[in-house]
């Protein structure tokens, strides 16, 4: 661990200028580089600014910081669990006395005790997690050329079923696999495969392009291209690994409109959800042109085209897109960058498969931070608890209030 990299952190988390991003390398530079010395002696060094004990906050710092000092000496003496933190909440100006609890005592099952007002009725905000709703998982619905359906959910390892020319085979990871069997398909076979809520899924095409479905999403694609180029249709969200071939550009067209992606060769994520308030397509690596209408722009890596769902035909691009927070339900979390409440909402149900009912007016709420998506819905109701929201579930409906 480099000491002057951890003290600038901890001095930006002092003076209250810490970003999220920030706060993100510092809780990975403890939980990944971990260096119990260069950590306490940072730490230590720090209790020699005045504004710890600021009496004008809501939080004593110097409190904060005891506790995780305390906690690293214990760690080292053997008597606590590796250090271990599913939820990282950063919001507003408490977030960051909170968030350095979480990073050091959350995963030792130990939480700092912080000066602020609790709110009187914030214990009926949680739901019991006796009736919890777990995350979603692998699975989805493959639709055959002749509309017979498999779900893959409960679909055996191996060969599933052959589509003219060429076999489909479920692989040992779970992926969904398409390979040619004999020579150029006599007919154009077109397969759907199809996330329910809850669900995710991958599927290798036959030109060995590989596609990562989001939850609630869908993907209509030949079972073997020809032809000009490689056309595929998607709803939803959907990351691409396209595989290169300057002969044949590869086409991805949103379902219902004349947008298209053309590629040759790239990594790029598609978000396209219908309730969502634009398409947005993210470029990772290599180059796309986006097209709608007789509008179409050329992206670079890191940029991201947005094409708004009113009736304006325009596209936007935007330069230094947040990709980790774009690329976030792929690598397994929700990652939020000061979102809005209702976006992280429509996540929630997509994933978790519930509904979400807002009762009055939507709360002015925005969010920071990130959360594995293997915990339970109950856990990431907490951390939005923890931001100022109020709810209650009731079986798979939440309602906001």
């Amino acid at each position: 661990m480099s000491k002057s990299t951890l003290e600038d952190l901890i001095q930006k988390y002092l003076d209250d200028s810490i970003t999220p991003d920030d706060f993100s390398r510092l809780y990975e530079l403890i939980n990944n580089e971990y260096d119990p010395e260069a950590l306490e002696r940072a730490l230590k060094r720090s209790f020699s600014d005045p504004s710890l004990s600021d009496g004008s906050r809501d939080y004593d710092r110097k409190e904060v910081f005891v506790s995780l000092l305390a906690s690293v000496n214990e760690r080292e003496a053997g008597k606590l669990l590796p250090l271990s933190a599913p939820v990282i909440p950063l919001h507003r100006r408490r977030w960051i006395a909170f968030a350095a609890s979480v990073i050091l005592l959350l995963g030792a099952g130990t939480y700092i005790r912080m000066r602020r007002e609790a709110k009187p009725d914030m214990a009926q905000t949680y739901a019991p997690k006796k009736h919890d709703v777990p995350p979603g998982h692998d699975g989805a619905i493959l639709t055959l050329a002749d509309g017979r359906q498999i779900v893959l959910d409960s679909a055996l390892n191996g060969s599933l079923a052959t589509q003219g020319t060429t076999r489909i085979t479920k692989l040992n990871n779970g992926q969904l696999n398409y390979s040619s069997v004999t020579g150029k398909p006599s007919e154009i076979l077109y397969n759907t495969l199809t996330t329910p809520r809850a669900r995710k899924a991958t599927v290798i095409l036959a030109d060995g392009t590989q596609v990562w479905l989001n939850a609630a999403s869908s993907i209509k694609y030949p079972t073997a291209f020809a032809g000009k180029e490689r056309r595929v249709e998607i709803a939803g969200e959907a990351y691409f690994e396209i595989k290169k071939n300057a002969e044949m550009p590869f086409v991805v067209r949103r379902a219902g409109s004349d947008e298209m992606i053309q590629v040759l060769g790239t990594r790029f994520n598609v978000n396209a959800y219908n309730d969502e308030d634009a398409m947005k397509t993210t470029l990772l690596e290599g180059s796309v042109k986006v097209i709608r209408g007789r509008n179409s722009s050329i992206l670079s890596p890191g940029q991201q085209a947005i094409l708004g769902n009113g009736n304006d035909d325009g596209i936007r691009v935007v330069d230094d897109t947040n990709i980790d927070e774009v690329m976030a339900w792929k690598n397994g979390r929700f990652q939020f960058s000061n979102m809005d409440l209702k976006t992280i909402m429509r996540q929630l149900t997509r994933w978790y498969d519930v509904d979400v009912v807002f009762e009055g007016k939507v709360p002015d709420i925005r969010v920071g931070g990130f959360i594995h998506k293997d915990v339970n819905l109950s856990t990431v109701m907490e951390f939005l608890g923890e931001n100022g929201v109020h709810y209650k579930i009731e079986g798979k409906k939440i309602t906001i209030l």
